[in-house]
């Protein structure tokens, strides 16, 4: 791989734009809207100090099945976020057995990938860089990062970041699709696909929340959810939804387990067999 160390000079510049875009002013997504209940009245259960999970309903987006979303509040100062992933083309694992296999306190699915089990859009893992980044998909989650003074995890909206991807200073990042913005714009299509979905959003205090619905929903019914006042979300990206909507939570007796069906599949109760994850986001403490 050709070196992609930055001249000084560049490199000041590229952390003075990255701040700029990390702390630019923005309302938090849909505080001009009404109507949800808000995630402050969520009844949070704290598992440790800055890791909690709760239930949010989700009523006015839900289609078929549970209308709820199960959330996992994450406070980055605590908890460090790392990507999974195997060689490029191999099948992975389900988030369930890559939690056994990497001790995480939790596991979710990453973006998007093809057929051929590539993953679709920008992979950093432990600063290496996995698979390129795509135009067409618009957020990326990066955390630990490689220059002192950085937020520890973010979601970065690139719609509104001109960055050279690649020479992001963070060791671990995942791209994938932008939901809903800090503007509270809905930034998908309307669709009547519907599918179990799994979402991460920062808040305006700089958490990271890990979302997956237990019932279906499509896209832009549930940002439309999500861009309600209250909720105190900064930003919101989708990861895989359908069979590959996956979050398990394993924290000192805690046990928490979703499996999205697939995507065609009927909303049943069932045990539906956990789909492979070429890469996953694993949550470790620091």
């Amino acid at each position: 791989m050709p070196d992609q160390t930055l001249p000084h000079r560049a490199r000041g510049i590229l952390l003075a734009l990255l701040w700029l875009a990390l702390l630019a002013p923005g309302p938090a997504a849909g505080q001009e809207r009404a109507g949800a209940q808000p995630l402050a009245e969520v009844s949070w259960q704290r598992l440790r100090p800055g890791l909690e999970f709760g239930f949010w309903e989700a009523q006015s987006a839900n289609r078929a099945g549970s209308t709820r979303l199960a959330l996992l509040r994450v406070d980055p100062a605590r908890y460090l976020f790392r990507v999974l992933a195997g060689d490029v083309g191999d099948e992975g694992l389900s988030a369930a057995q890559w939690r056994r296999l990497s001790g995480a306190l939790a596991v979710f699915n990453a973006g998007q990938f093809t057929p051929q089990h590539a993953y679709l859009g920008l992979l950093i893992q432990d600063g290496r860089q996995i698979t390129r980044p795509v135009t067409n998909l618009e957020a990326v989650l990066v955390a630990e990062p490689s220059e002192h003074g950085l937020p520890p995890a973010r979601v970065i909206d690139l719609h509104y970041t001109t960055l050279p991807l690649p020479q992001l200073p963070y060791r671990q990042a995942a791209q994938s699709l932008m939901l809903l913005d800090r503007f509270g714009q809905i930034r998908v299509r309307r669709s009547d696909k519907v599918a179990h979905r799994t979402l991460v959003a920062e808040d305006d205090q700089g958490r990271i929340l890990v979302m997956i619905s237990e019932g279906k929903h499509t896209l832009w019914e549930l940002a439309r959810s999500l861009a309600e006042p209250g909720l105190g979300l900064r930003e919101v990206m989708c990861m895989d939804g359908g069979a590959e909507a996956q979050l398990v939570v394993a924290v000192d007796g805690f046990t928490y387990q979703q499996t999205g069906g697939p995507k065609a599949s009927p909303d049943l109760p069932l045990p539906w067999p956990a789909a492979n994850l070429p890469a996953a986001l694993a949550i470790f403490a620091r």
